[in-house]
């Protein structure tokens, strides 16, 4: 139903039924008004949506020009990424154009009014307000914060730039998911992106967060090595690891040199250095040193051996007999 859509993999529906699509989007968000703007307009509804613990992420369209009244959000903040059409949305006593260049994040408080374009399709996020809210709690060191209230335009530049970056390479990752566990690795995305939307979005408690010291924190360098740890069998790119961390890459940098005495491509070295020897330590009959390197990425077996050495104390070839004679 959903095949052209992102994650069409998890589609809710497909309808060209006004009432089932008003129906279906209210469990998902929460219930409202939905009336069509033109008169015999046909009417093509679909959404697609992957819940992760604090945030629910999707795609979704109506095919039609719709105005949409939800009143206030209430439990959930919404983040609206359209990527083709654009939507007038209102909240509180704010507004804004969401486009393919301008996105928009909606409030819980204050009464929120859209009106779609027909052609109008976007990114949407669902996230949890308490969840939220208990990250900037601890961002803060602070007691439990409520009220947290963002501007509603999401410029596609700086740090909105990096935020949506953040949010469509979730969806990249989600787009591949084929197992339980592959699903679990996307909570280092979700974790990220609750803080990345504090730090980078505009708010009300900004003034406070922009006190704090300009040097990456260790959380963010401990999320960008957790993603490194699940993702070392596939390349990986600067621009990955730059939205993982939600600061700019000069900072990401800055902050490993800091904390570790590394890069970020010297620590996915590391890492990939470690799966090398727990490859030789179990190794199978007949498999090599080369076959084991190659297998994560190390071509040059010169090098790979001096930096291997370096880090193990031993040549790659000594754990690989070491394996065997324990395995006797």
């Amino acid at each position: 139903m959903c095949a052209v859509y992102p994650l069409a993999q998890f589609c809710r529906f497909a309808t060209q039924d006004l009432e089932e699509a008003r129906l279906q989007v209210a469990k998902t968000y929460c219930d409202h008004s939905l009336t069509p703007m033109v008169s015999g307009q046909r009417f093509d509804a679909w959404q697609t949506m992957a819940t992760l613990g604090s945030i629910a992420i999707g795609a979704m369209g109506y095919g039609a020009e719709v105005e949409i009244d939800p009143g206030a959000l209430g439990e959930f903040y919404m983040m609206m990424l359209p990527y083709q059409g654009q939507a007038d949305v209102s909240n509180g006593s704010q507004r804004t154009i969401a486009s393919s260049s301008d996105g928009a994040i909606l409030n819980p408080d204050g009464r929120t009014f859209m009106r779609w374009n027909a052609d109008c399709a976007t990114i949407m996020l669902r996230i949890d307000r308490k969840s939220l809210e208990d990250q900037l709690s601890g961002m803060l060191d602070a007691a439990p914060v409520r009220d947290l209230r963002f501007d509603i335009a999401l410029p596609f530049t700086g740090g909105g730039l990096r935020l949506c970056t953040l949010a469509r390479l979730l969806v990249d990752q989600l787009e591949t998911v084929r197992n339980a566990r592959q699903l679990r690795t996307t909570n280092l995305y979700t974790s990220l992106l609750l803080a990345s939307l504090i730090e980078q979005q505009p708010n009300n408690f900004s003034p406070r967060l922009a006190s704090r010291t300009a040097a990456v924190a260790p959380r963010q360098v401990r999320v960008v090595e957790d993603f490194i740890e699940a993702n070392a069998d596939r390349d990986i790119s600067l621009d990955e690891l730059i939205a993982m961390s939600g600061v700019s890459g000069r900072a990401l940098f800055d902050g490993f040199r800091k904390f570790r005495g590394t890069t970020p491509f010297g620590y996915l070295r590391f890492v990939r250095m470690k799966r090398v020897r727990e490859g030789l330590e179990a190794a199978r009959p007949g498999e090599t040193v080369t076959l084991i390197a190659s297998q994560w990425g190390f071509h040059q077996l010169g090098r790979f051996a001096v930096q291997y050495r370096k880090i193990f104390g031993e040549q790659p070839s000594e754990t690989l007999r070491n394996s065997k004679l324990r395995s006797r």
